[in-house]
This record gives structure tokens, C-alpha cells and sequence, in this order.
């Protein structure tokens, strides 16, 4: 924490290091995704496989139902934002469901990063406040070194297609029901089609070859009074989805001054402009249009020679838009400007003090749009109510400062070697986002507000402010090199917590027990270090939302305008935060001069008074109350085992194996509510993210079929279709959390020649196919081509018999051909429950690279050469699952919904395709 140093053997926590090159050697845009099976206990679930998509990031499992769980983000002992837009912010109204938006920390250059150090219990983030609260990323950037002056240049070309895309079928047309044909129809229980009817594959000829093109450029060098370190990258990847792209330059600058022999300044400067063009996603996004759309027409067949939408057989008011058409034609996209400073000033009177100042500022500004066309289906609206089009703008500037000072002391006496730390810390967050929305646009392909009707016009001001400030402490007592023992501890005031609570307090504890150092074990030849390590922690959290204590107030469209309390969310000024105490265990173990290193863990984590907002009666004048209350438990194990089998002159083997496990419980709820969950997760009718007392942090809900007091399904007597439970009651269904996942690295390294790869495994955990479920009520879904065929579905009737000893049998056959209530009816038959599938297992190999360096006497013939290297990675290369969507490692909404958010719902989007990247290293 604020660049102080420990050595290794002091450490009582868990902590796992990554190195910056085997991040960035995978290519990737978005470092976080390339830390995805490297960490025990950290995973990363990217929200699509589009250019510039989000992840969300958690460590050790949920900790707050309705709040953030991702880590702070930490670059050369300065937090940064890691947020992504919240539509709740804006006009857009989309509850994060429609848009996905770039995590801010992918502004940051991948190849800049020289190490990735994760802190997962809180007493290894005890320092940072409640904003370490969700355990940290520790960020150090590249730094140059004394010496002669270089130039280096990484440039590449990567390829990408779709791995794979949900599959149709093709044989039975539109229609509305019962083999009758309709061509106006955006469901397929239509008759067969006739023979040699012209079926188009829409969804191949869709999809095109993506690129993305890499080019960092590095300048370095000085003395050892001052070094410098200038890079610039620039990238541009064109998505699979046509007019999809991210584009991104990056610019830094980071030097190092001693300005005396006591005095050392640090300073970076990064600018990042970034520009993305996305696809829509959901039931109106891109994907689910070129599912629904008919195979009997050209999807490329989409406008016409003076530029009107083609249509099939409906209206602009009733047809989905062709898929081309939407993304040609619907815009969604954001650019921004990022800028992130930090400065670093160390003073080292003595040998045995020294005193840290660091300020740093992490401020964003993103200009986005998402418009309707005219004529596309969600800008068109109804025959009755016509919209003429949609636009929706936003701005929104984030400024985040922080400070901190810090004095470490190091005093020994016999056998003891001692260190002390205090320290100051304060931030300032100003989060103001201005959005606007119009309708009934005077030209269609003109898209700016100002080419709206005026009367339709609204706009949106949020501004969210935010300080805190904390001092702390920390005591390391070293006895020898064999025991340590950390004391820490800090207060925090929050501005959120104003006036009622603003302090709060947390202790942590750890004890590192290094038993290789005895005179015993020292004898052992094949023992070459041995550690055992044990760590207590509290920590706070304030609440995610703004607002929380007093309720806000919102701008009116009324006449005279003004504000008015928000109904939507009622303030509680009797909040205090959420308290998280962490228990872990471990040990640390090194064989044979530590070819072979084994590093095990197991915790366990309560989340107290949690900070949630359930629905309650609009008769309290809000429809959602923020409360305290409710207990949540995860407990879990981590190893991490590396091993060198083959060190040579010529040759190397390093293998790596990260294995996780955790287990998350909810114990109570806030005032013994039988349910909880979080509305903008709610994606799916019949089904949600919800917990109940008992049940997994990742828990899914849903309607459930009627059964009777043996367990045998209800069947309807009149229709011979299954009997809904209840519409307004939710069960738990499914569990989204895995049993374990498991990370393989290998490394080889022979000569000039080095290959290295990445398998990942997950094992367990429940995923709900939406986008299944859409297809299998529209007739589309390849499970519905045997509806010729009668049936008799299992079960009892529900003809007052159905509790007795001898109940009715089902004996009601029925021909879903002639009968699509089947596939359609909301009342039973279609229970969300049936698209849910479970203990879902993956293999994929996450990216594999071969690289080869050229002979250093064929650089030296350049006579400006110093180095050349050559390099190929493929990245996402298969997947080996029993899931039968597109890819299971997918998110129905952004990182911007708290609590668990969409993760394990795949809802009309697909996964990272298949990427293979080619590239060139030199140096001059």
C-alpha cells in the first residue's frame, strides 16, 4: 500500500504477483480479461465478446447483496476508476441492460503495466479504507532504467471470427400458430416450407472477419539521476459485427529525478482517447434481430437505393429490424478522453526514516449516443403513437483525486527488527453525467438533439459527489527472520455517512510464521523454504448509491420545472456501513531450491449489516427503501502450486496451477424479508437473480411448475399442458456459482524458441439461456423441430383427485404442430425453470503463444538492431462444454449493477470469438 515495501517473508495474508509481459504477450485489449485464470480466487466475466466490452471483476466471492463488488484499482500508489457508465445516470432508461460500456480501467496501456500484485483479504487492504473493502489490484507501470537510450516498437495484426453462434431451424416457416402461415409473424409455427424453397444462412453471411492492429512505440533512458520512459500505443479492432469498433490511443510519460541524495521524485502522465462503436443487445439488440429474422430473405438485402429500410413482410411498427439495419443504422457509441497523473515524492533523512507524499488524479470525460432510426422498430414506436425517432445523448466528467502521506520508521534492537507506519489519506470524487432525450427527428440520418421536436425534449442532471478521509497504522514486529506479527488499523470519515455516521473503525491482524529458518529444518536439503501465515480483518463499506441517507431530488418536466423528491429510491439517514471480518489461514512452502512452490489458503469471510434496497409498498410514498440488515458468508480455498520439471542452459519447463473454490451463503436478510434482489438484474420474466435466507449469493429464481404432495407435475385437464405455481412467486431454481475453477500455465522456453499457454477449467454452476428461450417460443430453437410428434407429458391432473392415494395419470395427448400453446403459454408449459441449465463444465484454451527471437548477430548486421523477435498468439481457441448456447461466460447486464448483476444470464449476445495474432518485436 502507498509504494511501502515489505519483504516477502513478513507478509501473514495471501497475496498473488502476475507478471506485466505475461499479460500483455496475450495481445489483449482489456488487461483485466488477461488476467482471467491467472489468480486464484479472482474472476472475470466479461459481459460479450465486443470490441471494448466490460468485465466484471470479484475476488473471493460476493460480499454485498445489492452493492459493488469489484476490487479497487490501484496504479503506482494511486487509486483509479474503474467504473463503467450507469444508465441509471441518464436519459437512456435502459437499467444496463441494452448497452454495455468500457471499463475505465482498460484506458491503461497493457504494455506499460511491469506487474499485477492481487490483495484479497482485507487485512492486506486494511489501508486503503473502505475502497479496498472488495480486496485490491495493485498496479505498478514499467519505469526505466539508467543506461543508453532505446527505441522499441510491438506491433501485430490479429484476426477473429466467431467461434460460435446459437443455431435455427429452417424447416417450418412463420406463422403465428397451429402450421397456419403468416408472413407478417416474428415467430415460426407456420407450416414446413415447400420444396425447393431458397433458405438463406443469415447467420454466416452476417458475421465478417474481424482485425484489430497494434502498434506501441517505447523511448527510454537516462542516468542515475533521472530516467524517462515515454510510450505510446495505439489500437484498432473492427469487431465480427459489422460497423462494430474500439479504437484506443494511449500516450505516457513517466520519470524519475533524485533530486538529492535524500530526495526522489516519481511522476507519470498518461492520455487516453478512446472511441467505441457497439451493437445493441437484448431482445431489440443486433443478435436476437438475426436470429428472428426470416431464412426465406437476404439479410444483406437491408436498404434500398434511396436509403429506406427493406422490409419483409410487416410494418417498421411491428417487424424487427433487419440486423445490418441496426447496426447501420441505430448508432451506439462513446468516445473519451482520460487523463491519469500521479506523483510521488520519497525523503529519506536517514537510514531508518522515510516519508512519502503521493497525489495523483484520475478524471474521465465520455460523450456517448444511442439512437433509434426512424424507421427501426424501437424508434419507430406504434401506428398510433409514432415516434419518429429517437435520440438519446450523454456526457458524463468523473474526477477523482487522491492524496497521501505516509512516514515509515525501522528501528531494531537485539534480535528484533521493527517497523512503524502512519499515515494520511484523502479523495475527492466528482461524478456529473448530463443527458438528454428527443423524439421526432426532422431529418431521419441526422442524429442530434437539436433535431428533435422541442416538445419531446428531456434532460437529466446527476451529479454525484463524494469525499473521505482516513489515517492509519501499522506496526511489523520481526523477531529474526522466523516471526512476524502485523498490527494495522484505521478510521475513516465518509461524506456519504454525513451527519449520522461518518466514522467508522477497523482493526486487522497478521502472523507470519517462517519455520525454515529453524535450525532444524535448515538440515533438510529437499525443504528450502517453509511458511505458515494467519490474518484477521474488519473492514467497512459505505454504500454504493449516492443518495442513500436523504432522499435526492430530480428534475421535473412539469410546467414551471424545479425538483421533486425521487420516489424512486427513499433515502435512510440512519444507514451505517456494511462490516466485512475475514479469517485465513495458509501456508507457503518452497522444495528443492524452489523448483516446486506450493501456496495454500482458506478463508472465511461475514459481510454484516449489509446496505440493501428492496421494493416495498408504494403506500410509503417510495418504491424502493435502503436499509441495513442481513448476513452473507463465503468461505474457500485457494492453492496455487508452480513447478519447474526442467531447468537447463538451453532449455525450461514452468508450469503453473491455480485452483479455486468458494462457497457463498446467505444467512438472513434485512427485517426477515423472504427474498431479495436487484431490479436492474430482474432481465427475464419468469426468472431472476435473487437470494432467499439459505440459499447461494449467486442464486437464480423463477417460476416454478405446480406439483402435488408426491412431487408429480399438475397437468391442466383441459389442455394437457403443465399448471403454473403462481406468477408473483419466485422459487429458487439454480445456483450460477462454480463448485471450483481451475487455471493451467505452461511456459517452455528452448533456445531462441519459447511457447506458453492457458487452459482454464470451471466445473459446476447454473446458466440461464435466454436466448434460448426466446428462440423456443418463437419456434426457432432446433428443440422445437419435433413438434409433429404427439405427446403425453408426464405428471397428474389436476382434477381434485391429485393429492389422493389414487390420482388421475395424464393421458392427454397432444401435437404441438397443431397445438403451439406448447411452445408459447406463460401459464405452465413454458416455465423458466426448463431453460436453465446446470452444473455447466468448461475446458478453453484461453490463448496460447509462440514466440522466437531472432540471433543476436543477425540484429548486429543492421548496425541499429539490438534485438528482433517474432510472435504468434491465438487467443480463445476452443471451448469443450456441455452448455449448448454460444459460450456460458457472459453477463445480461454491465459491471454497473451491484450485487451479483447478469452474471451466468446469456441474453442475445455471444462470447470472445477466436483470435489469432501475429506480430513483431523490435529494438533498437
Amino acid at each position: 500500500a502507498y509504494n511501502i515495501e515489505r519483504d516477502k517473508k513478513s507478509i501473514g495474508y495471501s497475496l498473488t504477483k502476475v507478471d506485466g509481459d505475461e499479460v500483455s504477450q496475450t495481445g489483449r485489449e482489456n488487461f483485466v480479461n488477461g488476467l482471467a485464470g491467472r489468480v486464484p480466487g479472482l474472476s472475470i466475466n466479461p459481459t460479450s465478446g465486443d470490441p471494448g466490452a466490460s468485465s466484471q471483476i470479484v475476488l473471493r466471492g460476493i460480499v454485498s447483496l445489492s452493492g459493488d463488488n469489484q476490487p479497487l484499482m490501484v496504479v503506482d500508489g494511486v487509486p483509479i476508476d474503474n467504473s463503467v457508465v450507469n444508465q441509471i445516470n441518464t436519459t437512456l432508461n435502459g437499467n444496463n441492460r441494452n448497452q454495455d460500456y468500457t471499463n475505465r480501467a482498460s484506458d491503461i496501456n497493457p504494455a506499460d503495466i511491469e506487474s499485477y500484485v492481487i490483495l484479497k483479504g482485507p487485512e492486506a487492504t486494511a489501508l486503503y479504507g473502505n475502497l479496498g473493502s472488495n480486496g485490491a489490484i495493485v498496479i505498478t507501470t514499467k519505469k526505466a532504467k539508467a543506461g543508453k537510450a532505446t527505441v522499441s516498437y510491438n506491433g501485430s495484426l490479429r484476426l477473429e471470427t466467431v467461434r460460435s453462434a446459437p443455431q435455427i431451424q429452417s424447416v417450418y416457416s412463420q406463422g403465428a400458430s397451429n402450421g397456419i402461415f403468416d408472413g407478417g409473424s416474428t415467430t415460426f409455427f407456420g407450416p414446413r416450407y415447400p420444396e425447393g424453397t431458397k433458405i438463406y444462412d443469415n447467420v454466416e453471411s452476417f458475421f465478417k472477419v474481424g482485425t484489430a492492429q497494434k502498434n506501441n512505440l517505447v523511448f527510454e533512458g537516462g542516468k542515475e539521476s533521472f530516467t524517462y520512459r515515454w510510450s505510446t500505443e495505439y489500437t484498432d479492432n473492427r469487431g465480427t459485427i459489422p460497423t462494430t469498433q474500439y479504437k484506443r490511443l494511449v500516450t505516457s510519460l513517466a520519470g524519475q529525478a533524485a533530486l538529492s541524495d535524500a530526495i526522489k521524485l516519481t511522476t507519470r502522465f498518461s492520455y487516453t482517447n478512446a472511441y467505441n462503436k457497439k451493437a445493441n443487445k437484448g431482445l431489440a439488440g443486433y443478435l436476437m434481430g438475426l436470429l428472428i429474422f426470416p431464412s426465406t430473405f437476404d439479410v444483406n438485402n437491408w436498404i434500398d437505393p434511396i436509403g429506406n429500410r427493406v422490409l419483409t413482410t410487416g410494418t417498421i411498427f411491428n417487424e424487427f429490424d433487419n440486423p445490418l439495419w441496426d447496426v447501420n443504422k441505430n448508432l451506439a457509441d462513446d468516445r473519451t478522453n482520460s487523463y491519469l497523473m500521479n506523483t510521488n515524492l520519497t525523503y529519506r533523512p536517514n537510514k531508518w526514516l522515510n516519508i512519502t507524499g503521493i497525489i495523483g488524479a484520475d478524471i474521465s470525460n465520455t460523450d456517448g449516443n444511442l439512437v433509434y432510426h426512424a424507421q427501426s422498430y424501437s424508434g419507430s414506436g406504434s401506428v398510433t403513437a409514432q415516434r419518429g425517432g429517437v435520440i438519446n445523448t450523454y456526457n458524463q466528467l468523473n474526477k477523482n483525486f487522491n492524496g497521501s502521506l505516509t512516514a515509515s520508521a525501522k528501528h531494531s534492537f537485539g534480535k528484533f527488527n521493527n517497523t512503524y507506519i502512519l499515515g494520511l489519506n484523502a479523495s475527492d470524487v466528482n461524478l456529473t453525467t448530463r443527458s438528454a432525450r428527443g423524439q421526432n427527428m426532422f431529418d431521419p440520418d441526422f442524429y442530434s438533439i437539436n433535431n428533435t421536436l422541442p416538445t419531446t425534449q428531456s434532460a437529466k442532471l446527476a451529479i454525484l459527489r463524494r469525499r473521505n478521509a482516513g489515517a492509519f497504522a501499522q506496526a511489523i514486529l520481526g523477531y529474526q527472520q522466523l516471526l512476524y506479527l502485523t498490527l494495522s488499523g484505521r478510521v475513516d470519515a465518509a461524506s456519504r455517512m454525513l451527519p449520522n455516521n461518518p466514522y467508522f473503525a477497523y482493526p486487522s491482524a497478521s502472523l507470519a510464521f517462517n519455520f525454515s529458518e529453524l535450525d532444524a529444518v535448515k538440515k533438510l536439503d529437499w525443504l528450502s523454504s517453509g511458511k505458515f501465515r494467519g490474518s484477521f480483518g474488519m473492514t467497512g463499506k459505505e454504500p454504493s448509491r449516492y443518495y442513500a441517507l436523504a432522499t435526492r431530488l430530480v428534475t421535473t418536466t412539469t410546467s414551471g420545472g424545479g425538483f421533486t423528491y425521487d420516489l424512486a429510491a427513499g433515502g435512510n439517514p440512519d444507514l451505517v456501513p456494511e462490516q466485512t471480518i475475514d479469517f485465513e489461514v495458509g501456508t507457503e512452502l518452497g522444495f528443492l531450491k524452489d523448483r516446486i512452490t506450493l501456496d495454500m489458503t482458506y478463508y472465511t469471510r461475514e459481510s454484516r449489516k449489509q446496505i440493501i434496497s428492496p421494493r416495498i409498498s408504494y403506500g410509503t410514498g417510495s418504491v424502493i427503501r435502503i436499509m441495513n440488515g442481513g448476513v452473507i458468508t463465503n468461505r474457500g480455498v485457494e492453492v496455487q502450486l508452480k513447478g519447474s520439471p526442467i531447468r537447463r542452459p538451453n532449455f525450461n519447463w514452468d508450469m503453473t496451477f491455480n485452483f479455486t473454490h468458494n462457497k457463498g451463503v446467505v444467512n438472513s436478510i434485512a427485517e426477515d424479508l423472504p427474498e431479495f434482489y436487484e431490479s436492474d438484474s430482474w432481465i427475464v420474466n419468469g426468472a431472476r437473480p435473487a437470494v432467499v435466507p439459505g440459499s447461494s449469493t449467486l442464486a437464480i429464481a423463477g417460476w416454478v411448475n405446480a406439483t402435488n404432495s408426491k412431487g408429480d407435475q399438475l397437468i391442466n385437464p383441459n389442455t394437457g399442458l403443465p399448471i403454473l405455481k403462481s406468477s408473483s412467486e419466485f422459487e429458487i431454481i439454480g445456483d450460477r456459482a462454480p463448485k471450483f475453477t481451475l487455471g493451467f500455465i505452461n511456459g517452455f522456453r528452448y533456445k531462441s524458441f519459447n511457447v506458453s499457454f492457458l487452459f482454464d477449467l470451471r466445473v459446476g454452476g447454473d446458466v440461464f439461456n435466454q436466448t434460448e428461450y426466446e428462440l423456443y417460443r418463437r419456434g426457432l430453437s432446433t428443440k422445437t423441430l419435433d413438434r409433429e410428434q404427439p405427446r403425453i407429458l408426464r405428471g397428474v391432473l389436476a382434477d381434485g383427485l391429485e393429492n389422493s392415494a389414487n390420482p388421475t395419470v395424464n393421458n392427454i395427448m397432444i401435437t404441438p404442430y397443431t397445438y403451439s400453446t406448447y411452445y408459447t403459454s406463460t401459464t405452465g408449459s413454458l416455465a423458466p425453470e426448463q431453460f436453465l441449465e446446470r452444473n455447466i463444465k468448461t475446458l478453453r484454451l484461453r490463448d496460447i503463444t509462440v514466440g522466437y527471437d531472432l540471433p543476436q548477430s543477425l540484429a548486429a548486421k543492421t548496425k541499429f538492431l539490438s534485438s528482433i523477435g517474432l510472435f504468434v498468439t491465438l487467443t480463445d481457441v476452443f471451448l469443450l462444454t456441455n452448455y449448448t448456447g454460444s459460450d456460458p461466460d457472459v453477463n445480461g447486464n454491465t459491471p454497473a449493477v451491484g450485487g451479483s448483476g447478469g452474471y451466468g444470464i446469456d441474453y442475445g449476445s455471444l462470447g470472445r470469438p477466436l483470435g489469432v495474432n501475429m506480430g513483431l518485436r523490435i529494438r533498437l
